[in-house]
């Protein structure tokens, strides 16, 4: 299980993860305790590779896409 969560690590999940920590301190420091979920779902997202963190977010590029723009 931790062998599968330590790879494949790309620039975009590590965003995630410092954005998710950034969200999660600074809920704390500022008592703003809804806050904290929203931190530690980019925590989630970066850690298991659900959502844009995973790379499901991106619109595969196609040849029919690019002749129609020439």
């Amino acid at each position: 299980m931790m062998n599968t969560l330590l790879k494949n690590w790309n620039l975009r999940r590590i965003i995630y993860l410092i954005g998710g920590i950034f969200f999660v301190l600074i809920a704390i420091n500022d008592r703003t305790w809804w806050m904290i979920a929203f931190g530690l779902y980019f925590v989630a997202m970066s850690i298991f590779r659900f959502g844009c963190a995973g790379g499901n977010c991106e619109v595969p590029f196609s040849k029919e896409d690019n002749k129609a723009q020439n």
